[in-house]
C-alpha cells in the first residue's frame, strides 16, 4: 500500500495557479496551470461561472452570498475535513479530469470532481494543486525560457567534461 501510495505521489508534479485568461480564438476562459521547474504551462479551457469563482477569490473579492464554491468550503469545513490537495489527474478525448483528495478525521476520501470545480475549491481553501505527469506530457506547453534553460544545462555539462572522461568503453569502437 505504502509503495503504490509513494508511486502515485511520484507521478504528480505540484502545480500553481498562474492565472485565468480568455482564449482570443473561442472567447472562453482558460485556466493556466505552471508547473515552475519545468517552466511548462497547463492550459485548462473552463465555464465562464467557474472563471469568476476562480478570479473573484484570488482578487479577495467577496459576495454578498455565498457562491457554489464557498457553500462547498463551508459544508468542508462544518464537517471537520478539510483538503490535502487537488490532482488533474487524467485527460480523454479533450476532456481533463481531477480529483479532491480529502481527510476528514477518520481517512482520506477522493472525490471526482471538474479541474475548474477543483481548482476554485483549492483557491478558496489554499489546498496544493498537482498534475499527472501523463497529463503534463499531453497538453502542458513548454515555454521558451524552459528551452533555453535545457540548452543552458547541457552547454554547462560540455563545458565541464573533456576527452578523458570518455573511456574506451564509453562509446563504439571506430
Amino acid at each position: 500500500m505504502v509503495m503504490e501510495i509513494q508511486r502515485q505521489v511520484n507521478a504528480m508534479l505540484k502545480m500553481e495557479l498562474h492565472g485565468v485568461n480568455l482564449d482570443m480564438l473561442t472567447n472562453q476562459p482558460v485556466v493556466i496551470l505552471k508547473d515552475p521547474a519545468a517552466k511548462r504551462f497547463l492550459p485548462i479551457w473552463i465555464g465562464q461561472f467557474e472563471a469568476t469563482a476562480i478570479l473573484m477569490e484570488i482578487q479577495g473579492i467577496k459576495p454578498s452570498r455565498p457562491l457554489t464554491h464557498d457553500l462547498l468550503k463551508s459544508v468542508i469545513e462544518q464537517l471537520n475535513a478539510s483538503i490535502r490537495h487537488i490532482v488533474i489527474d487524467d485527460l480523454k478525448e479533450g476532456t481533463f479530469f481531477a480529483k479532491i483528495h480529502l481527510d476528514n478525521g477518520t481517512g482520506p476520501l477522493t472525490i471526482d470532481a471538474r479541474p475548474s470545480d477543483a481548482i476554485a475549491l483549492a483557491v478558496r481553501m489554499e489546498a496544493p494543486i498537482f498534475a499527472e505527469e501523463s497529463v503534463l506530457e499531453k497538453a502542458s506547453i513548454l515555454t521558451e525560457e524552459g528551452e533555453n534553460d535545457e540548452v543552458e544545462r547541457f552547454r554547462s555539462f560540455l563545458n565541464s567534461v573533456g576527452p578523458e572522461d570518455f573511456g574506451p568503453e564509453s562509446g563504439p569502437q571506430g
